[in-house]
């Protein structure tokens, strides 16, 4: 098998063309099992079926925030931070920070980069 990342088409998994790359993603293998099953970079096998004509597949939605952002901006205003949020609700640190700001919430100075005395 080529090393992941590598261009090689020496091993392409069965797949003779570019073409039979597009009519598996079509099918819904995902650019992930291709690259996967290639050898090659998810990059790099994005960049192949584009370049190959593939109409890709639009980005999964985020999905509803389970807590509602009135109650994360309360919390956030109350004193918590963004990484206590994110850490208490189960969500990612960027996703927190991205929800107070659209709620347009001002963000607190980051302390994370202050280093302790």
């Amino acid at each position: 098998m080529a090393e992941r990342g590598r261009h090689d088409d020496s091993e392409n998994a069965g797949f003779e063309r570019d073409s039979d790359l597009v009519r598996a993603y079509e099918r819904g293998t995902s650019i992930g099992e291709l690259a996967e099953r290639t050898g090659l970079s998810y990059t790099w096998m994005r960049r192949r079926l584009i370049n190959a004509g593939a109409e890709l597949r639009p980005r999964p939605v985020a999905k509803a925030c389970p807590v509602p952002i009135e109650q994360l901006a309360d919390e956030y205003r109350a004193g918590a931070s963004i990484l206590q949020l994110a850490k208490t609700h189960g969500l990612y640190y960027k996703r927190v920070r991205e929800l107070l700001l659209d709620h347009e919430v001002p963000l607190r100075p980051s302390t994370r980069a202050i280093p302790e005395t």
